[in-house]
């Protein structure tokens, strides 16, 4: 099934059934406000499996996980960092991917057995309506085969994927700017990758926070 944004956005009952297909371990894909996302319920074993196998993904190779705010966050990781509460009060909604350390319910399969897991709050209006009606993480891993470059439109996808999901939205043209990554298990915070927000933007924020303290 192919769905438009509009018809997310202006139909309930639209956005319904499509958490319904989620619920019964459906795998779609979807806007972002980065690029096309491979998504599913990240409590589904099946679906993360089926995710996995049209991505072509090595075990080694861990996902991110989109959460609608900080209540279901906290129930996926183990603990919220100050150093993340900072950033969570600033970035988020938005195109910053953080690292925590992942509860042991978490399937082994996103976190690549490496027990962490990344995680971003996305403002991209589709998965916000999404959220209004479904209480479960969702994955969230760009709509591509491994090592290939992401998608910035639905036509871009490889057919390999796009003929194998239950579901895909159109939202148009994406911006192809992939998010800001930092781990914030460890003492200090570790910058990944350098994406939407800029690593200049976070160190100055971190910068003025000490120099109130």
């Amino acid at each position: 099934m192919i769905v438009s944004v509009n018809d997310i956005l202006t139909d309930k009952d639209r956005c319904r059934i499509i958490t319904e297909y989620l619920y019964n371990d459906a795998v779609m894909i979807y806007p972002t406000e980065t690029v096309y996302g491979i998504g599913c319920d990240a409590f589904s074993d099946k679906a993360i499996e089926r995710v996995a196998g049209l991505k072509q993904r090595l075990q080694d190779k861990p996902f991110i996980i989109l959460v609608k705010d900080i209540h279901m966050l906290h129930d996926i990781v183990v603990d919220i960092p100050p150093a993340a509460e900072l950033l969570i009060n600033m970035f988020w909604p938005g195109p910053l991917t953080l690292i925590f350390k992942a509860k042991s319910s978490v399937n082994k399969r996103l976190t690549a057995g490496t027990d962490k897991i990344g995680i971003r709050q996305s403002p991209h209006p589709v998965v916000k309506a999404i959220f209004e009606l479904y209480n479960h993480p969702i994955v969230s891993t760009s709509a591509n085969i491994t090592n290939m470059p992401p998608a910035t439109t639905i036509y871009e996808i490889p057919t390999i994927i796009t003929e194998h999901v239950d579901l895909i939205i159109d939202g148009g043209k994406l911006n192809n700017i992939p998010s800001t990554v930092i781990d914030i298990t460890g003492s200090d915070v570790k910058f990944i990758r350098e994406g939407a927000i800029k690593k200049s933007s976070i160190e100055r924020l971190f910068y003025d926070r000490n120099k109130t303290i």
